[in-house]
């Protein structure tokens, strides 16, 4: 399993670097996506992943950066 960052923030300020373990680069987004529509009721599941995010910030203000492999670093 290999370990993800990616960094968010919001329109109240709140900054942080969020973490997931997945199988794989795919696998990361493909959770991302799912705990994202999970916890914010009016995203549409069924976009692609960067127009998840592009409605992420329009609708609820939260912005994803880029997604690294923790090994990068």
């Amino acid at each position: 399993m290999n370990q993800y960052l990616y960094p968010w923030h919001d329109l109240e300020g709140n900054n942080q670097i969020g973490h997931l373990q997945a199988r794989g680069y795919t696998d990361c987004i493909e959770k991302l996506s799912k705990y994202l529509t999970d916890k914010y009721d009016q995203l549409d599941d069924t976009l692609e992943f960067e127009e998840l995010l592009e409605q992420l910030g329009e609708v609820y203000g939260v912005y994803i950066g880029d997604i690294y492999d923790i090994t990068e670093f």
